[in-house]
């Protein structure tokens, strides 16, 4: 866990395919149209590719073993191809190429819950942690108790979220905003 999981560089494939996205929406403005069979054809392929990636290990999680070579090759490429996959909804989404998946991502209630997002991403480990830490006896894995956990740790990450946006966030935003309005009414 410490050697390989909470590593920086271990992350490094999805965070380049990021910038890249990044950098290519920013020269594009975007603003980049793609012919409606070539668009199918890359939305079939991305999806392809994430159920790929988020699936490839069920064999081996109930008890079939992978090859090492298979095992080695998922895990040197995984993390970059769920990345491309990612960037690629971000990409098609921006440039309005994304459709239906658009549509369904731009959804009203999505809103208030996506302004939480980051203090979510910032709040979730403190969740788990804490929720795992405060047990006295171990886990046994069923699916009830996985889509228990879940759900609970992402109510207590979200409410944990709306406490710190409210106490931290918004006032600096705030404030951010006052400062900056000063400045450019001096100029």
């Amino acid at each position: 866990m410490d050697d390989y999981y909470t590593k920086p560089y271990c992350r490094m494939g999805p965070y380049i395919v990021g910038i890249v996205t990044g950098f290519i929406l920013y020269r594009t403005r975007g603003k980049y149209k793609i012919k409606k069979p070539l668009n199918l054809f890359i939305w079939v392929c991305m999806a392809s590719l994430a159920c790929i990636v988020t699936f490839g290990i069920y064999e081996e999680s109930i008890g079939n073993a992978m090859s090492v070579e298979i095992a080695a090759l998922y895990n040197a490429v995984h993390r970059t191809l769920w990345g491309v996959c990612v960037s690629w909804v971000v990409f098609a989404c921006v440039t309005g190429n994304g459709g239906y998946v658009n549509t369904s991502l731009s959804w009203s209630p999505f809103v208030p819950l996506g302004r939480l997002l980051y203090c979510v991403y910032l709040v979730h480990p403190l969740a788990i942690d804490a929720y795992y830490m405060s047990r006295r006896q171990g886990v046994y894995g069923t699916d009830t108790e996985v889509i228990y956990v879940f759900l609970g740790n992402l109510l207590m990450s979200y409410m944990a979220a709306v406490v710190l946006c409210l106490a931290v966030e918004s006032p600096l935003m705030a404030l951010e905003k006052t400062i900056l309005r000063k400045d450019k009414k001096t100029k």
